[in-house]
């Protein structure tokens, strides 16, 4: 507001979509909801205001928010500019800013729905030269997990060395910051564990993930610790608690307003069935 008053409406606008990524990537305790009307105002506005750079740049967060809330995607033209549209034009004036965010937007819709496959395919079309641009953590810690769990499922080296290098980044920036990156480097360790057959270390990790998402008031994170949990439990045999936490992570995606996540969590405790396996 008060760069709009100063007539500063660039940085406002840059100001405005930064608010609304933050909310989405780190949960500022604002309902998914309320946050997608948030990213709606920053469209109008932005487009209102001539800001290309940022209106683009809004679209696949703005699309990720609306997938986790189950709601129907927006009907307005400018809203619904498709991904290839919004890289075709990031290409044509090589603008990385963009690039980056409309690849960290599909990560987000295919992280959340575990097309895991998607996910680490989008995480290579960034060059390594770019992984120096805020909110990159986010990009380690989806391409780490998607890149463990198809370790677990495939025996592949490749996606245990790519995973274990997201794990390596998430835990110096833990210590950098603990507040904000324990509960993800914990998590990606007790995957780790997991993949590596320590299950007494995984379930203590997945354990200590929770716990540091919840005090640090993560609800997002602590909902997907509980879902690896789950899983982590199902498989192996432990039905009676892996249903418990999945339960839990559909309590707190409830609290997100993550419908579309409390379905597929329902989803996957019926797909497990009789044999405890949870599909990618």
């Amino acid at each position: 507001n008060s760069s709009m008053l100063a007539g500063d409406i660039e940085n406002a606008m840059l100001n405005r979509w930064a608010y609304c990524a933050a909310s989405l990537y780190l949960h500022a305790g604002i309902p998914l909801v309320a946050l997608s009307k948030n990213f709606a105002n920053c469209v109008q506005h932005s487009a209102k205001y001539q800001q290309n750079t940022v209106l683009y740049a809004t679209m696949p967060h703005f699309r990720a928010c609306i997938y986790l809330t189950g709601e129907a995607q927006p009907k307005d033209a400018a809203e619904r500019m498709s991904y290839k549209e919004i890289d075709k034009i990031g290409q044509a004036t090589n603008n990385r800013f963009l690039i980056h965010h409309n690849v960290l937007g599909q990560m987000g819709i295919h992280f959340w729905s575990r097309d895991y496959v998607e996910v680490v395919k989008l995480s290579e079309k960034l060059p390594p030269s770019q992984m120096k641009r805020a909110m990159e953590y986010i990009l380690f810690f989806y391409q780490g997990i998607a890149a463990i769990c198809l370790a677990r499922q495939t025996h592949d080296l490749k996606w245990r060395a790519m995973g274990e290098e997201a794990a390596t980044w998430l835990s110096q920036l833990k210590s950098v910051s603990n507040w904000n990156f324990e509960n993800k480097s914990i998590l990606l360790q007790a995957e780790l564990h997991y993949l590596d057959g320590d299950l007494e270390l995984a379930d203590s990790a997945y354990k200590a993930s929770i716990k540091s998402a919840h005090d640090h008031k993560f609800i997002h994170e602590e909902a997907l610790a509980y879902e690896l949990y789950g899983i982590f439990c199902l498989e192996n045999n432990m039905v009676e608690k892996g249903t418990k936490q999945l339960q839990m992570a559909i309590g707190k995606y409830t609290q997100w307003g993550a419908m579309m996540k409390v379905a597929e969590v329902r989803s996957l405790m019926e797909l497990a069935g009789p044999t405890h396996k949870i599909p990618n």
